[in-house]
């Protein structure tokens, strides 16, 4: 009779402890991303570099920080290699031809993978992936966390120059206007109470105490600050948040998955990370950056 009721209490007690864990499993189910279509992990990324061709690798940094190491075979490019000089202030993305020719130099083709890093927790990596994505590149990745991930997974750099092919490079597609937000756009939607415009500046370039190269300081009229560091690891590994955070950072300010959200920062770099994190990673549809940002805004403004 005994062992009847031990057999009892033990299928009881499975059955409460079924009940309890479940919460947890959906826990970590909703802490995952949208898609990792567009994310590499550092093991990952040392495996296929490896085993794979038509990875090409771009390191985002100042060529004196390349220098000293970089991840063999990545190419060095940076922000003014990927900025139209024609205009009177700074910061605009290139033209399409000029980012055709670009790549054309580095001896990448359509067919590649680009993988692009920084040591920034993706930030100046996000700009490029996002113009690359709006010109119509299809396969392009951020290197989650970095260098400092490559690095703390073990794995070593180098310092030697890689010696591309240059060949002819052209887009396949047409630009994808969906992603992008022009100023006409913006100052249009500005009292739209539909759409949420994320300033992904500091707290003091939003107040105006900073405005370096712009016009003036100050944010544009609507806006709501989110910095854009709050989506990552920043005084640690440099690697996004999960999505579980992510959702909690986004709803603090009102946005969900339906909202309508234009990003700015102060010329489309910090802005294109929130994109990336937005779009990318929480599946989020109805996102634009706003290329110019506090840079065009405040001079067109000022005139």
């Amino acid at each position: 009779m005994n062992w009847r009721i031990n057999l009892l209490f033990l299928l009881l007690a499975v059955h409460l402890f079924a009940c309890r864990t479940a919460p947890i499993q959906e826990e970590k189910k909703d802490a995952t991303y949208a898609s990792t279509a567009c994310l590499i992990e550092a093991d990952t990324l040392w495996q296929k570099l490896s085993s794979e061709n038509g990875i090409k690798l771009i390191d985002l940094r100042k060529s004196s920080e390349y220098a000293t190491g970089h991840i063999h075979g990545a190419f060095n490019i940076w922000r003014d290699q990927i900025t139209d000089t024609s205009y009177a202030y700074g910061g605009m993305m290139p033209t399409r031809t000029h980012v055709e020719q670009l790549l054309g130099r580095h001896g990448i083709s359509p067919s590649d993978t680009i993988v692009i890093y920084d040591r920034n927790a993706a930030c100046d990596a996000a700009r490029l992936w996002w113009i690359l994505r709006f010109y119509g590149h299809q396969h392009i990745k951020l290197l989650n966390g970095g260098l400092n991930a490559w690095e703390s997974e073990g794995h070593h750099l180098s310092t030697e120059y890689p010696q591309p092919e240059p060949g002819e490079y052209r887009f396949l597609s047409a630009a994808d206007s969906t992603i992008h937000a022009s100023y006409p756009m913006v100052k249009a939607n500005i009292n739209n109470p539909d759409i949420i415009l994320i300033d992904t500046r500091g707290s003091e370039e939003f107040n105006g105490k900073l405005k370096d190269g712009a016009a003036r300081g100050g944010h544009i009229e609507g806006a709501i600050n989110l910095d854009w560091s709050t989506a990552v690891d920043y005084a640690g590994t440099h690697r996004f948040l999960d999505a579980d955070q992510l959702k909690v950072n986004f709803l603090a300010v009102g946005i969900r998955e339906q909202t309508p959200v234009i990003t700015y920062c102060h010329s489309g770099v910090r802005s294109a990370h929130t994109y990336f994190v937005l779009s990318e990673l929480l599946g989020y549809r109805n996102i634009r950056n706003y290329d110019g940002s506090w840079i065009e805004w405040s001079h067109v403004q000022a005139k």
